[in-house]
């Protein structure tokens, strides 16, 4: 081959990548898609707001416009004000939106399409020819890695800001590295000063992003860095008061994230057209909390170093949301790797986050269940791009490619697919990924099967098959024809075997999984089996307690012979009076946690509670006092996953003609629980998170902010306990 055929060809194969991924944009046909996916009906619509109204302001036009242009209501629209309903704004960021608008005027359903495959083709061509520079023909062939031998092509066709601002790191470290370190042109400090401007947009978005600035400061070179960096710093710094100066004359509140911010549903009616503006107030008055994130007492966490050890390795390698199967290209840049002008601290910029993460959200460190992978590693995964510092031979991109195939084979096949599967569970995690990788155990919103955990004969089980159903009422699992199962079943204490009964006599059972198993007989038609355990595959907290969990992983390769549902229960070996149930209350004393197995919430009762009862003490207890002003962890952005945090709740419960309630904790050091008078007071920890609570499934993220009272809680666990 030609040496300049050979320079040439990286080019064409880059432009034409590039090419086809904007051709499938402007092609791209969302009434495919069954309904909107996480918060795209804020983004969507803030961005007709700024494309037709050039303002920010929701109104009932607002509203109208939208579902004329997509057919239905906008889901899981979060609002904010900052005057009692006054003025009603959109709570989020309005950078992405800004971005977008232009698009979205002339193609309103296209057009976030249309804008994210346009700025990530810029953003994509600016650093092959900023890498260029130090990878020679290689640098296209990087490229064309880093954006297609990974999941960040397939964000395109995602109305989220994560893909926008990856593209501003992108191109405000091209902006950078761009600059020779030794360049006194006077072109340099605007570059450099407009890469502070890119930076301080994504860090307004996301804080965590923040520790870019380190290796964007040495990257300047070491003459003249302080010049540099001021430059970096003051263009970041004109971004930051010109925001918040923004954000107080638009929204009322300095962040976006601030004032008092409500989700809205069909459930729950859409200002000014279910209910008129001026009575937000007293739907706020409704639901517990302000949804404000800023609030103080939401800034002090807890945090676990067993938890975080599990963390760090599902970051890695996890089957849904790791770097290793889903942004391989991005470590294997490290063969060309050298420290030059701080690249060191570019790693060291990713780990920080990902710390970060860890520490302020043990259990939704990746995005929430809306997630394509890990979409807040999605804004740093440039920084592992400008690692790439010298010349390697072209097979490795290529192999790194080649090495991710298997993972990303069905969103190669169908990018623009609805991203969850007909039956339930993420299209895009292939079964390479599920045969070769591990389950993250650690992550709250994260459903393999699509469908919500269960509690179940003093056991916490998640699906990580698809088909298997599960009946509450008869507490019986329910698989429609006879093939492998999959679960994940934790226990409060180490288990070595689980009883599990089958509707089939044990002679019509050929095989049950590759567990060691004792057969003993049961009732006619009917066999059990007991399943000897090995070690857990985890063991760590959950989002529902404070204790670790024990955590094994069930696997049934084949329930049944022949044809036909097939009906089976699981137990513990030996069944405690209160099953393993993140919905029940909670009651936690120095050492461990009492579950109580009590009604839930709204339950009907004739025993107890009765108008005129009589309410004397029952005995007296002490218990701990309430963790004052804490928080479990703080929120430092709502993703699509993330729920509403609201006060500690003791609801209702109805004894037919009569009701009582308990009032809450609270958080005030005045409000210390000494002796109880009652024994059926609630104690916890003041971090409730809303729509826990068998949510309907209006968006695919289950209702990130939803606004609703808790009800029946039992699928899952909250942050804390919740009780009538």
């Amino acid at each position: 081959m030609s040496e300049p055929l050979r320079h040439r060809l990286p080019w064409v194969l880059l432009g034409g990548l590039l090419g086809a991924l904007l051709l499938a944009a402007v092609s791209f046909d969302r009434a495919s898609w069954p309904r909107l996916v996480g918060d795209e009906a804020t983004y969507l619509m803030q961005a007709e707001s700024l494309a037709f109204d050039f303002d920010l302001v929701y109104e009932l036009g607002d509203y109208q416009r939208f579902v004329d242009h997509w057919g239905f209501a906008p889901e899981g629209l979060i609002l904010q004000s900052g005057d009692a309903g006054q003025t009603i704004t959109y709570g989020k960021p309005a950078i992405y939106p800004l971005a977008i608008a232009p698009f979205v005027r002339f193609a309103p359903r296209r057009g976030a399409a249309i804008g994210n495959a346009f700025y990530l083709a810029l953003a994509g061509w600016l650093v092959a020819m900023t890498l260029r520079r130090f990878a020679d023909a290689t640098a296209p062939l990087w490229v064309a890695a880093f954006l297609f031998g990974s999941v960040t092509f397939g964000h395109v066709f995602w109305a989220h800001a994560d893909l926008f601002l990856l593209c501003l790191v992108a191109t405000a470290l091209a902006l950078i590295y761009r600059q020779p370190s030794a360049d006194r042109d006077p072109d340099e400090t605007l570059s450099l000063a407009l890469a502070g401007v890119l930076l301080a947009l994504v860090g307004l978005s996301r804080p965590l992003y923040l520790s870019l600035l380190l290796p964007a400061c040495l990257a300047t070179g070491r003459q003249r860095r302080a010049q540099r960096s001021l430059a970096l710093v003051a263009g970041f710094g004109l971004v930051l008061v010109a925001s918040i100066l923004v954000n107080l004359g638009v929204r009322g509140s300095w962040t976006p994230y601030g004032g008092q911010r409500m989700g809205f549903y069909t459930e729950t009616g859409f200002p000014a057209v279910d209910f008129a503006t001026e009575s937000w107030e007293t739907k706020l008055g409704e639901r517990p909390g302000t949804g404000s994130w800023v609030d103080r007492d939401k800034f002090l966490f807890h945090f676990s170093p067993r938890l975080a050890a599990y963390d760090l390795y599902y970051y890695l390698t996890g089957r849904s949301i790791g770097l290793v199967p889903y942004f391989l290209p991005g470590l294997f840049a490290f063969v060309a790797w050298r420290s030059a002008r701080g690249r060191w601290a570019l790693p060291l910029a990713v780990a920080l986050t990902a710390a970060g993460f860890f520490y302020l959200r043990a259990f939704n460190f990746y995005g929430g269940g809306g997630a394509l992978a890990n979409r807040y590693f999605l804004p740093m995964y440039p920084a592992l791009w400008f690692v790439v510092a010298r010349r390697r031979h072209w097979l490795w991109p290529v192999g790194a490619t080649l090495l991710a195939a298997p993972f990303l084979w069905p969103l190669w096949t169908a990018p623009r697919a609805f991203p969850m599967h007909p039956e339930g569970g993420l299209r895009y995690v292939s079964s390479a990924a599920v045969s070769l990788l591990p389950y993250e155990t650690s992550l709250s919103h994260l459903k393999p099967a699509g469908r919500e955990d269960v509690s179940t004969g003093g056991l916490w089980v998640k699906f990580l098959s698809r088909g298997l159903g599960f009946d509450p009422d008869a507490k019986r699992f329910r698989q429609p024809e006879p093939r492998a199962v999959e679960l994940l079943v934790g226990a409060d204490r180490p288990l070595t075997t689980i009883e599990l009964f089958l509707d089939r006599p044990a002679a019509a059972v050929p095989e049950v999984g590759g567990a060691i198993r004792d057969l003993t007989p049961a009732a006619a038609g009917s066999s059990r089996y007991t399943l000897r355990l090995g070690q857990p595959s985890a063991q760590h907290r959950m989002w529902w307690t404070f204790e670790p969990v024990y955590l094994y992983r069930l696997e049934l390769d084949q329930l049944a012979s022949g044809r036909g549902s097939v009906s089976f229960a699981l137990f513990a070996p030996t069944e405690p009076s209160a099953e393993l149930s993140p919905a029940q209350p909670v009651v936690e004393t120095s050492r461990r946690q009492v579950l109580l197995d009590r009604p839930q919430a709204l339950e009907r009762r004739t025993v107890e509670g009765l108008e005129g009862q009589p309410r004397g003490a029952v005995g007296v207890v002490q218990f701990p006092r309430p963790a004052a002003r804490r928080p479990l962890q703080l929120e430092i952005g709502k993703g699509p996953g993330e729920l509403l945090e609201v006060d500690p709740v003791a609801a209702l419960v109805r004894p037919g003609i009569g009701r009582h309630g308990e009032r809450t904790a609270r958080y005030r050091f005045r409000h210390d629980l000494g002796q109880v008078p009652n024994a059926e007071v609630l104690v916890a920890a003041a971090n409730v998170e809303g729509l826990v609570v068998d949510p309907v499934a209006r968006r695919l993220e289950q209702g990130e902010e939803h606004p609703a009272d808790v009800l029946d809680v039992y699928h899952r666990s909250p942050g804390t306990a919740v009780g009538e």
